[in-house]
């Protein structure tokens, strides 16, 4: 309340209760206005507020606020002097004022000049002691009232200053929240992954950007013209309402990289992986689900791409594929080739016609991994024809290969995909040796009865972190990335599924820097596969 106002609602609450009193005096007993001095304090207290009213108390310092309260006791003061009318008691308004926006000090003062009019003024009847007893009543009387307002007004002021910083503390923590909500806000606006929650009703809770664009809803949560709409496949059938992502996501539904096709607000299809988890809720809310979309449609429009592109350059590999099978045999008919250059060209005819057979699979992009046969192999005699194809290429690199373990060792399977499983384990143990290092291939007979088949090798080794994602396709370790060496990340892919189709497993074991160990169980019995 402004200084102003509270002046004039203090000196109003006297003057009212001043005239009121003067009035009932007039009505009853009107002699009293014959006594000169109760008139003039009268007088005094209408003069008094007047002043009061018309002031610009703004402008005047606060210790002159005292001057009012002050003449409103000398106003009270004057009509004492008037016989057989008790006014006294109208002392209680200006002391209770100056006990509340003033010091001890000044209800001192005040009980002070009040005790000098009760003494020289106020009408005082009777012995000597009498009247001093009566002042020193009402001194006291006033000084007690004036003492327990103040108390309590300094508590007050205290109070309120608790409340204010309190409050002020409130303030600050609510504006850090929101500032901090803020922040949460946007950047879970900036991320390129759908967010929504979703309550146990199906209601949506809050969502990001990356959803509203995705599904097309404006910032204010309302569908714009042309809604996304979700379909079981695409160019499919829509799905319908109870089986959309958020109606499953809110009954419940774990979803866990479930792929849904979306027609989104600009026709352009879309195809989504979606994952729920549940978050923990309040009282209000009940149970939330977090629902997280990412949008794939680049990554299968890139898969494709691979796909077609390695089709097509298998497709065109067969044509000189088979002119370097035709010469290469043009050659072999000839009586005057040297033993030792006849050898070497049925090494190359061998791996000309294996590359037209691995072609020739490649071009079959709709199986990964073809039929496996079931017939008798000898894993060692593939093993041994593996290892001749690849001694030229580790003589040069000067690197040995050994060949260890049992003589013999009869599987059942497809001897073309188990050579190609060999192929690839060879070439990276060779690729990735360093000169003077070795190669071990060994064979044997695993704690579980099935056919063990270990290449290890003296290379660079892998990372933990590379070994866990040595099967993604077209992964290649950081090491293999700045080796300089070649590599599409796709054999040991190729070797992971034959073994798979052949009832098989393959682990790793790597350490940077001392080599790296594969190990290929085979089951010994054929297996029924209808892969």
């Amino acid at each position: 309340m402004s200084r102003r106002a509270s002046i004039w609602r203090w000196q109003l609450i006297f003057v009212s209760t001043t005239v009121a009193i003067a009035v009932l005096v007039a009505a009853l007993k009107p002699t009293v206005f014959a006594t000169p001095l109760f008139t003039a304090g009268l007088v005094l207290a209408l003069l008094t507020t007047i002043v009061a009213l018309v002031l610009p108390w703004e402008r005047i310092p606060p210790a002159a606020i005292l001057v009012v309260p002050m003449v409103d006791i000398a106003a009270i003061g004057l009509t004492t002097r008037a016989p057989d009318i008790r006014l006294g008691f109208l002392w209680v308004i200006p002391i209770t004022w100056i006990a509340t926006y003033a010091s001890m000090i000044a209800v001192l003062g005040g009980i002070a000049l009040i005790t000098a009019f009760l003494f020289t003024i106020a009408n005082q009847s009777g012995v000597v002691s009498d009247v001093v007893l009566r002042v020193l009543i009402t001194a006291f009387a006033l000084g007690f009232l004036g003492a327990t307002i103040r108390i309590g007004v300094r508590r007050s002021r205290a109070a309120r200053r608790l409340l204010r910083r309190g409050s002020e503390q409130i303030d600050r923590v609510a504006r850090r929240a929101a500032t901090h909500e803020r922040r949460m806000a946007q950047i879970i606006d900036a991320l390129g992954t759908a967010l929504v929650t979703v309550g146990e009703d199906g209601a949506i809770l809050r969502m990001n950007d990356a959803y509203r664009r995705l599904y097309g809803i404006d910032a204010d949560g309302s569908a714009l013209p042309a809604p996304a709409v979700e379909y079981d496949d695409r160019e499919g059938d829509p799905v319908p309402m109870r089986r959309t992502v958020l109606a499953r996501a809110a009954h419940g539904e774990r979803l866990d990289g479930e792929r849904v096709w979306l027609y989104d607000a600009e026709g352009v299809w879309r195809a989504l992986e979606v994952d729920t988890l549940p978050m923990a809720g309040d009282a209000d809310q009940g149970a939330m689900v977090l629902v997280t979309i990412d949008d794939v449609t680049a990554r299968l429009a890139a898969a494709e791409e691979r796909r077609l592109m390695s089709a097509i350059l298998t497709h065109e590999l067969r044509n000189p594929l088979t002119a370097i099978v035709g010469h290469v045999d043009l050659l072999r008919e000839r009586a005057d080739l040297p033993a030792r250059m006849a050898d070497q060209l049925a090494v190359v005819a061998g791996a000309a016609e294996r590359m037209q057979d691995l072609v020739t699979t490649a071009l079959d992009a709709s199986r990964p991994v073809a039929r496996v046969l079931s017939e008798p192999v000898d894993l060692h005699a593939l093993v041994h024809a593996s290892v001749s194809s690849f001694l030229p290429t580790a003589a040069a690199g000067r690197l040995q290969v050994t060949v260890t373990g049992a003589a013999a060792l009869l599987i059942y399977g497809d001897a073309f995909r188990l050579r190609q499983v060999i192929d690839n384990l060879l070439s990276n143990a060779v690729k990735y040796t360093p000169a003077g290092g070795s190669v071990v291939v060994s064979l044997g007979v695993a704690e579980d009865a099935r056919a063990e088949l270990v290449v290890a090798d003296t290379g660079v080794g892998m990372a933990p972190a590379d070994v866990e994602r040595l099967f993604q396709p077209y992964f290649r370790g950081e090491r293999a990335e700045h080796s300089g060496v070649p590599g599409t990340g796709l054999g040991l892919v190729a070797v992971r599924d034959i073994v798979t189709a052949h009832g098989g497993a393959v682990d790793v074991h790597s350490r940077i820097g001392e080599g790296t160990r594969m190990r290929v169980r085979l089951p010994r019995r054929p297996e029924r596969n209808d892969a």
